[in-house]
């Protein structure tokens, strides 16, 4: 069984959770996350109406930002040409050599830390497209990366048993080595504009099509550009469909609801004793499981008043109690030269902790930044490519080595 079966919709975001965004990623089938970002315990809350959570991973590259693994690399855990290792400047990363029985270490111990500790479902492996974009020219490099890639999989299968397991390209990669192995394949830049009229787009959906009749492997597309019409053809195509139009940096609030609920509540036996339950099922009244493009325009009604709700109650009850305390240690003048001290102690380790926690802030949105940058990157490229591709000769077949350099997923 696919662990993305039931999957009708989804969210990618890379950037720092809120407890707005935690509330709302409920409502969605499936969201893929920046793992580093999350603890365990913001993981249980996102999954606990049934959501079903990816964590980033990339496989073929290593970004120089990514300090605590690039100080574990080797020398053989690079991929060289000529003797030299082969960098992106646009999004400051290093080619891997996924052939590396080291470096497929680093990688499962990775899945262990940021995936499988913290309750995660599975990994989105990201870059896989590089295998075809940089080694399709050399038969022997290709497969070697390949057979390197798939010896990983199955060494994450063994370990880590059937979770969910998504790259992000390498469309020859899938059919030739990695089908029997993952749960499905992301195919971004999936713009109805340049899909519909591209024979090698439409040769690839069949191609994609058949791979999931054979090995129940599901295609998650992400569109830049026409929601409704690419969401209607990733639809009749048997794909899931996300519109992403800011680089996976910002959360888009209500974009789907859920249309079940994990307890729904008996209205015979509630109206007495339990009144709330009766507002947990009213999300579920009004939305069927409509996608994204339906419910885009109404992002603010949705979701901006419910963490409003939730957060306002928190401050008050604390601060109702607190008065309260106070004024029974108050009479105590005499132990005045104790409390300056303890209070001055802990304004001086609550000032730390906020110095800390707006640092760590800081690097996320760093982070996200190289995210929304790297991938950004990678749209324009594509659309370039599609650009280009229009200007081809017919005859032109695009399992290409020149018509893949133009991608740089």
């Amino acid at each position: 069984m696919n662990p993305l079966d039931g999957v009708k919709n989804y969210q990618v975001y890379y950037g720092h959770p809120t407890a707005a965004i935690l509330k709302d990623m409920q409502n969605y089938d499936l969201v893929i996350i920046e793992p580093l970002h999350y603890t365990k315990a913001q993981v249980e809350q996102i999954k606990a109406r049934g959501t079903k959570v990816l964590g980033y991973i990339s496989v073929m590259e290593v970004a120089t930002w990514n300090t605590g693994l690039m100080s574990k690399l080797q020398s053989g855990d690079f991929f060289t040409r000529n003797g030299q290792r082969v960098h992106y400047s646009e999004w400051d990363s290093y080619l891997t050599n996924i052939a590396s029985p080291h470096f497929q270490g680093l990688l499962l111990t990775e899945i262990q830390n940021q995936v499988v500790a913290k309750g995660i479902d599975g990994v989105f492996m990201d870059t896989v497209g590089d295998i075809d974009n940089e080694h399709l020219n050399n038969p022997t490099v290709l497969k070697q990366q390949r057979d390197g890639l798939v010896n990983f999989l199955k060494q994450a299968r063994a370990r880590y048993g059937e979770i969910a397991m998504v790259q992000n390209w390498g469309f020859d990669t899938l059919e030739t080595s990695t089908a029997p192995y993952v749960d499905g394949i992301m195919w971004e830049s999936f713009n109805a504009d340049t899909i519909k009229s591209d024979a090698w787009s439409q040769n690839m959906i069949k191609k994609l099509q058949a791979v999931d009749a054979k090995h129940s492997v599901k295609t998650l597309t992400i569109s830049t550009r026409l929601s409704a019409e690419s969401h209607k053809l990733a639809k009749d195509s048997g794909f899931i469909h996300f519109h992403e139009a800011d680089a996976y940096v910002n959360w888009n609030a209500g974009l789907v609801t859920r249309t079940q609920d994990t307890t729904p509540a008996p209205v015979a036996v509630a109206p007495t004793t339990k009144p709330a339950e009766t507002t947990t099922t009213k999300p579920a009244a009004t939305t069927t499981t409509k996608p994204a493009t339906t419910t885009a325009t109404k992002p603010a009604t949705t979701t901006a008043t419910k963490p409003a709700a939730t957060t306002t109650t928190k401050p008050v009850t604390e601060t109702a109690t607190k008065p309260v305390t106070k004024p029974v240690s108050a009479p105590k003048a005499d132990a005045s030269t104790d409390k300056p001290t303890e209070s001055k102690q802990k304004e001086k380790a609550d000032w730390k902790q906020e110095k800390k926690d707006k640092k760590e802030k800081k690097k996320a949105k760093k982070h996200a930044k190289k995210h929304a940058k790297k991938h950004a990157g990678k749209h324009s490229s594509s659309n370039d490519h599609h650009a280009a591709k229009g200007n081809m000769c017919g005859k032109v077949k695009h399992k290409t080595a020149g018509f893949l350099n133009f991608f740089k997923f």
